[in-house]
């Protein structure tokens, strides 16, 4: 199946310094990458899990928040009261 997307232009050279940054080949190999990134965080935020980034040094984490994460999680939480 073939998809067409229209991004700005700032966001075309985010995805070309992506290209290059990652050593990518294709845009489609960049894409399923992202995917399979985005499939993990949502499996891991439906299982009660936060995506963080950890820096060991310092002992500290960012928690990784975006608006699908935040909508699984409310998905989950409602999900939840409804089963009690």
């Amino acid at each position: 199946m073939r998809l067409n997307f229209e991004f700005s232009e700032q966001r075309v050279g985010d995805l070309k310094r992506l290209l290059d940054e990652t050593e990518t080949n294709t845009m489609k190999d960049l894409v399923n990458n992202a995917f399979t990134i985005l499939e993990w965080a949502v499996d891991e935020t439906k299982a009660g899990n936060e995506i963080a980034a950890v820096n060991q040094n310092e002992a500290v984490y960012r928690v990784l928040i975006t608006p699908i994460l935040q909508n699984v999680t409310k998905a989950m939480r409602a999900s939840a009261a409804v089963r009690r």
